[in-house]
């Protein structure tokens, strides 16, 4: 074999051992791309993960999500604002991918769904024929993820619409301090089954109740709505926060549902601050003095609502001083995966001590800023605080 052909084979050689590996880096850039657009549940988060893919590989320079909304309407992420331009247009209406001097776009879709457009440029070089091919793979593999993303924040949405119409508007009486507060989980379909409720009796006896359904989606918050209104409706003729919760109890075992709640049932009188309570499973109840010294209701609790089996429920009575202020809360409020919820529970009672002087809407807010803080949060929250003023 003569020189030159040896080194034409050499070469050649070379070539597709350098085209086999750039295949075999696209083929695990895809797998990444599947892996990256799976990590969230909300679209904005895994549009920014894969424009920052797309550039830390060098796929592209910059790059763009444009996302069709329900209304039809497109919007563009990671960065906010702008009009989608022809070349957008051009593809969110052909569905087919288009090239321009340095740019390219591919559509977003999954099946006969259109999600929208990946827009990606190369600053001082042109997309052949494999990039085309290539950016479509992206494109469809990121579609995936987005369309999930989709279908669990309107799920979420769903389920957090029904969920704050179901909860009640309170009609505070005098010689009495409400304040109510709710927040869904910040991320993925968690909007679950914690609730809130108070109301006055026809003898005059002031209910105030708070509970977690176990479990979250639109289930979650159906099992919570019904509970909520059982609940109110035992209370209403009459039954004490025990029979309550029993009668409850056997209730939500009649559904056959697999999920479980937990419930604290308070009734207070206004006319000389005796309070009487029951727990199903649920956190303790803390009471606040108007100097900031906390006490804990933390008398043994009975099992969950729902579980397979009859149990007893031990009522128990305290009384509040003119001033006092009792907090009702769900889990959320407490519990992290990165620390033991005693340790929530400790600091709550510190953060209830130092507003305890504050009206309950401003101490409500301080306590969701202090136990929350500006992290998104895992899990629904709920408090409820109630203080009597008489003679205060």
């Amino acid at each position: 074999m003569h020189r030159s052909e040896l080194e034409q084979t050499n070469a050649g050689l070379l070539a597709l051992h350098a085209e086999v590996e750039r295949q075999r880096q696209r083929s695990v850039l895809l797998d990444e791309v599947s892996r990256t657009v799976s990590a969230s549940l909300r679209g904005h988060e895994v549009a920014e993960a894969l424009v920052d893919l797309v550039i830390r590989e060098g796929v592209a320079t910059s790059a763009d999500v444009w996302l069709l909304g329900d209304d039809r309407r497109v919007h563009r992420e990671p960065r906010p604002g702008g009009k989608p331009d022809n070349l957008v247009q051009r593809v969110l209406s052909t569905r087919e991918p288009v090239t321009a001097p340095g740019r390219m776009l591919a559509p977003l879709t999954v099946g006969p769904i259109l999600m929208g457009a990946l827009d990606v440029r190369h600053d001082g070089e042109e997309f052949g024929e494999d990039d085309v091919a290539f950016v479509v793979a992206v494109a469809a593999r990121a579609a995936v993820g987005l369309r999930n993303a989709g279908e669990y924040e309107r799920e979420r949405e769903m389920a957090e619409r029904l969920q704050r119409a179901m909860l009640p508007t309170l009609d505070t009486p005098e010689d009495l301090e409400l304040c109510a507060r709710y927040l869904p989980a910040a991320r993925g379909v968690n909007v679950g089954g914690d609730w809130f409720d108070a109301f006055t009796r026809d003898d005059g006896t002031i209910v105030l109740t708070v509970g977690d359904v176990t479990g979250h989606g639109l289930d979650a918050a159906v099992i919570m709505g019904k509970l909520q209104n059982a609940l109110r409706a035992y209370a209403t003729e009459g039954h004490g926060p025990a029979e309550t919760l029993r009668l409850t109890h056997g209730l939500l075992r009649g559904w056959h549902s697999p999920l479980l709640a937990t419930a604290v049932v308070l009734e207070l009188q206004l006319e000389t601050g005796r309070i009487r309570w029951a727990n199903a499973g649920h956190l303790p109840v803390f009471v606040a003095g108007a100097e900031g010294e906390v006490r804990a209701l933390d008398q043994p609790n009975a099992p969950l609502m729902g579980v397979p089996f009859a149990f007893a429920i031990h009522e128990y009575e305290t009384g509040l001083r003119p001033g006092d202020t009792a907090l009702l809360y769900t889990d959320g409020l407490v519990e992290r995966r990165t620390r033991p919820i005693d340790t929530g529970m400790d600091r709550l009672a510190e953060v209830f001590g130092d507003v305890a002087d504050l009206d309950t809407g401003e101490a409500g807010d301080r306590i969701l800023a202090e136990m929350l803080g500006t992290a998104d949060h895992d899990d629904d929250v709920c408090l409820l605080l109630c203080r009597w003023l008489a003679g205060a």
